[in-house]
């Protein structure tokens, strides 16, 4: 019997081990899942309820994160508990300068530098295809830490975002 409960807790343990580590591995598009989260979610809110037409070309991870400041963030974007963005997707057609930098909240500022960003290539298909960058980044404290987006100056198809992309080590490519 004893044998018996302890083969079995060993096969759960394994179990939980396995599913730990497989949560830790990147997506097919190799964003860590928590990234990806974070990008989907910004891409359905641009697309869905802003009807932007937005679509992934490729996404780097960034070798220089502490270049990421509070002060070339233009706008954040999340669900973020923990964490004050500027642009939570339940709120439709808010604007970084109308709603105020910080949302007033029992959330926290976001904590920089972030410890982790990836630089996202995103094309626009308009009527004349453009790119532009957007940066997932994680924020994280002593006891917590979420994924957010940023978009860097009031276009991200502006070339504000992509001198940010090359200031943090992403070489982005179009596919």
């Amino acid at each position: 019997m004893k044998r018996g409960i302890l083969l079995i807790a060993a096969v759960l343990l394994l179990v939980a081990l396995g599913a730990g580590v497989l949560a830790l591995l990147p997506d097919k598009a190799g964003l860590p899942a928590g990234c990806q989260d974070a990008l989907d979610q910004y891409l359905a809110y641009k697309n869905v309820s802003l009807g932007e037409g937005l679509s992934v070309e490729s996404a780097v991870k960034a070798a220089k994160p502490g270049g990421l400041t509070q002060e070339v963030s233009f706008a954040v974007y999340g669900d973020s508990v923990f964490y004050q963005t500027d642009e939570d997707y339940g709120e439709k057609g808010g604007d970084a300068e109308a709603t105020g930098y910080w949302a007033t909240d029992e959330r926290r500022p976001l904590p920089y530098p972030p410890e982790e960003v990836w630089c996202v290539l995103l094309e626009r298909n308009a009527e004349s295809p453009q790119n532009g960058v957007v940066f997932v980044s994680l924020h994280q404290d002593i006891h917590n830490a979420d994924w957010v987006v940023h978009e860097v100056g009031p276009d991200p198809f502006g070339s504000a975002s992509t001198q940010l992309a090359s200031d943090l080590g992403c070489d982005l490519q179009a596919e």
